[in-house]
């Protein structure tokens, strides 16, 4: 019972957390000058509700790009990579809808998990799994900057099946 209270409770957060970052990069996509400059590779930080880390953007033409993040939890480190499709938003710049697929490896310690309260603990052991990935990309007009917020449903093959659902904000140095 203690744990679906949390379970709803930390899926009501979550749910927050993503209109919050939603609102904010319709903000930034209103209020900030935006044209179709793009970028080739964009370095940062991913602010996720599991996995937040370093990311990596490299674009292989001008909707294709393969995005690398690794990523650290409770006595974890995830390494993932993902295949990404994107298309320009009508009438909205350099704003881009992107989707894709990918993989990642996670390596646990014993008593690793993605986040405080998670009740799936991990032993020491090596975890594979796939992602997909759904979200938005803005490069900022005259600023290296890139912002970008996506849903990232994962999941792991460990002891069984396990899915998660995470959302992250990456903000990026382009050039």
């Amino acid at each position: 019972q203690k744990a679906k209270l949390a379970f709803i409770i930390r899926k009501k957060i979550m749910k927050k957390n993503i209109f919050i970052v939603a609102i904010i990069l319709c903000a930034v996509s209103i209020y900030t000058s935006t044209n179709a400059q793009g970028y080739k590779n964009g370095l940062g930080l991913r602010f996720g509700g599991l996995t937040s880390g370093l990311t990596l953007k490299h674009f292989t033409n001008q909707t294709t790009a393969l995005e690398g993040i690794v990523s650290l939890g409770r006595q974890s480190v995830i390494v993932t990579g993902l295949y990404e499709k994107h298309a320009p938003l009508g009438g909205a710049g350099s704003a881009k809808l992107f989707y894709g697929f990918g993989g990642h490896l996670g390596f646990f310690q014993d008593g690793g998990r993605y986040y405080y309260n998670d009740s799936r603990i991990y032993t020491s052991s090596t975890v594979v799994g796939l992602d997909g990935i759904l979200g938005l990309d803005f490069k900022l007009n005259k600023a290296p900057i890139n912002i970008s917020m996506d849903i990232k449903p994962f999941v792991d093959f460990f002891g069984g099946n396990y899915f998660y659902m995470d959302g992250g904000l990456s903000l990026r140095y382009t050039f």
